[in-house]
């Protein structure tokens, strides 16, 4: 190397450190190729470390590490600033265990399980959860889309019981014909209680959650885009609409599932709108009104005064419990109410594996689904107050968390937005916040369960409505959605109506489907444009969209921008022979450039034919076609066979083919498919500029 000149010039000899400056001598310069490039600046490829030590490696368990990786509490609890931080999260905790109650029962609810259900939501997994999540705000337990979800199992896996509150049927002529399908149905097979079921859900979801944390697939998440989430979270909002207009309006209406169900319910409500309860729909039409009063009035103004919110959901429980109690609604009115609570801590049970083999598919959704929420809330807060989150650990963590709920009778738990920003909002820190929240609800269970029974569910039920209010308005989402990308319209679009005529579960799989459909679609067609020169310099911009960039006579620059792969090298191919154009030189080719006024003549032509790309400089034929490689972020062998196709075309055609720029990876793709067996190295070049002067040059000699 010492002994070849060429190999002793500087970088700037070559043109590498111009930044675009003027040249004084363009056609004297020396281009440089990618071999002297790389031994200009000492190219090495990175050294992978062998198979057999990453695995041997990885076998060296530490122990203490590996503790202190699954419980990261055990790392922030130790250096707590119990002065600081105390106060606060005991604030937040007792704000978020007051928004718990009627939230659980609620929610609880949806999942087709007694109320108290909520409330062990709240209190055993999130136990687990502080131990184990890597979020300092996401306050955990029941999420309404996630227990409507779950809700189709349990509906279809239980034996139909009426409610605690309401007496027996005395014959099967009292039900409906889709309740007495069935409890027929149930009968042949093992009867299984909602609570039972919900536990199973909870068990399968765990365990998805857990593998997928082990084989780190954190990144599972993205399948659920932003646009796709905000469709999927607003047609889910319709199906737990749906299920609450029957305790709003306290008219019997028959279950359905499966595709048009939506459709079904208020097609029955609209026929038995007759039967419905006055009082119910008295007591919907106040809390409604109450909740909405506050929300939209005086929330603003009060909260100026007041450190912490207002639990209006829970004031309105407790009115609506009173109420219930003193005018005794259950009796005199047939007001369905919640019914029994029990009071304690539920014994341990595990839940009926048995059942989980019919649950897989139904968990996977749930789990997924539950993830992608999680880190959606863990994210927003880490970027929010610098900090991270490790996607791995959480699905660990919310793996775990579900497994041991399932063993306490609870429904698959999932982050919470409006508790969660409550959370963070009234001063919380740290995940102790949810710790004091649990010792409060633990109070709720041991003690106070039983003071809810009269309370009517008609009031559970507008908390859940009020709460939909923020999904709802997910809709203004579309518009700019569409006028962004038609691409995210459509998602988004197509996932709202899929979920809300189908149902919850083929809607998200068709959103995915589709989201993954136009990602191929948009990388199966990448961008490929025609450069020019602007003169006098090493800027080499689009033609199309810079009038003053021109043609170098004689040499089409063609730009490609995306992965090459198999499904779009032959749309690749047929666009850059299309901007080539249809041409046959000879091997001498006859008019060229040979100084800088010509090139300056050219700026002129091109600005005269910039139509169609500018496919031919007047009175000029192409001698050299240049493939600016600079974003192409990788290429498959498919790919590779056919740069070289494309080599061969040219090369047939008496036509210079050279590459420039590409990346190192592209680079060593190449050379690892062994490219430069048929394409000669001395073609390839670090930059556009070098290729080009290169192919002046070898023409002027």
């Amino acid at each position: 190397m010492a002994d070849d000149p060429k190999h002793q010039r500087k970088p700037h000899e070559f043109g590498l450190l111009t930044n675009g400056h003027v040249r004084s001598n363009f056609f004297t310069q020396h281009p440089c190729k990618q071999t002297e490039f790389d031994k200009i600046y000492l190219y090495s490829k990175p050294q992978k470390q062998a198979l057999r030590k990453r695995i041997v490696k990885s076998g060296h368990c530490q122990p203490g590490r590996t503790v202190l990786s699954l419980f990261p509490a055990l790392n922030w609890l130790p250096k707590y600033e119990w002065k600081e931080n105390i106060m606060s999260d005991i604030v937040a905790g007792f704000t978020v265990a007051i928004m718990h109650i009627p939230q659980g029962m609620a929610y609880a609810l949806l999942g087709g399980v007694p109320p108290i259900v909520g409330i062990y939501m709240a209190f055993f997994p999130v136990l687990l959860y502080v131990l184990m999540g890597t979020s300092r705000h996401v306050s955990m337990g029941t999420f309404a889309v996630v227990c409507m979800m779950a809700s189709k199992s349990v509906l279809t896996y239980s034996v139909s019981e009426p409610p605690v509150s309401v007496s027996p049927c005395k014959n099967l002529t009292e039900l409906n014909s889709t309740d007495l399908a069935v409890i027929l149905a149930s009968k042949n097979s093992t009867d299984y209680t909602p609570v039972q079921v919900a536990t199973a859900v909870c068990f399968v979801v765990g365990v998805w959650q857990v593998l997928l944390g082990v084989c780190r697939l954190g990144v599972l998440s993205v399948l659920l885009s932003d646009t796709l989430v905000s469709g999927f979270t607003t047609g889910a909002a319709v199906h737990v609409l749906t299920s609450q207009v029957k305790n709003l309006l306290g008219v019997k209406v028959p279950r359905y599932s499966g595709p048009l169900k939506v459709i079904y319910t208020y097609m029955d409500v609209f026929q038995n709108i007759g039967q419905s309860n006055p009082v119910a729909i008295g007591i919907s039409a106040v809390s409604i009104s109450v909740l909405c009063l506050y929300n939209e009035v005086l929330k603003p103004i009060i909260g100026k005064w007041l450190p912490v919110p207002l639990p209006i959901e829970l004031l309105t429980v407790i009115a609506g419990t009173l109420v219930s109690m003193f005018l005794n609604l259950t009796v005199n009115h047939n007001v369905t109410v919640v019914g029994e609570v029990p009071t304690g801590l539920p014994e341990p049970v595990a839940p009926p594996f048995a059942l989980i083999p019919k649950l897989l598919v139904d968990g996977l959704v749930i789990a997924i689904v539950a993830f992608s929420v999680n880190m959606s809330m863990a994210s927003i807060f880490a970027r929010k107050l610098n900090y991270s989150v490790d996607a791995n650990q959480e699905l660990l963590a919310s793996g775990a968390s579900n497994i041991l709920g399932s063993f306490f009778s609870c429904l698959p738990f999932s982050a919470s937005l409006s508790r969660s920003l409550i959370q963070q909002t009234v001063g919380g820190k740290t995940q102790l916040a949810s710790v004091v929240s649990c010792l409060l609800l633990l109070l709720v269970l041991l003690l106070i369960g039983p003071f809810f029974e009269p309370l009517p569910n008609s009031v559970l039920a507008s908390i859940v409505v009020v709460a939909l209010k923020g999904m709802f308005l997910q809709v203004k989402d579309l518009p700019v959605a569409w006028r962004q990308s038609p691409f995210d319209g459509m998602i988004w679009l197509t996932t709202f109506l899929a979920v809300v005529l189908l149902d919850i579960d083929y809607g998200l799989g068709l959103g995915v489907a589709l989201s993954l459909v136009c990602v191929l679609i948009m990388g199966q067609r990448p961008k490929v444009c025609l450069l020019g020169q602007v003169p006098n310099t090493e800027i080499f911009l689009d033609i199309s969209r810079y009038q003053a960039a021109s043609e170098i006579p004689g040499i089409r620059i063609v730009q490609v921008a995306g992965g090459l792969h198999f499904a779009n090298k032959d749309h690749v191919r047929r666009k850059v022979n299309r901007l080539v154009g249809d041409i046959s030189v000879k091997e001498t080719v006859g008019t060229i450039v040979k100084n800088s006024e010509a090139y300056e003549e050219a700026e002129i032509t091109r600005k005269a034919n910039c139509d169609s790309a500018a496919l031919m400089v007047e009175n000029n034929q192409v001698s050299c076609v240049i493939l600016d490689m600079m974003s192409v972020c990788f290429v498959d062998p498919s790919a590779i066979k056919t740069l070289i196709a494309m080599y061969k075309d040219f090369k047939s055609r008496g036509l210079l083919f050279c590459l420039a720029d590409c990346s190192a990876t592209v680079y060593e793709r190449m050379l690892h498919c062994d490219f430069f067996e048929d394409f000669p190295d001395s073609q390839l070049f670090p930059s556009v500029h070098d290729a080009a002067l290169y192919a002046l040059q070898l023409e002027k000699s």
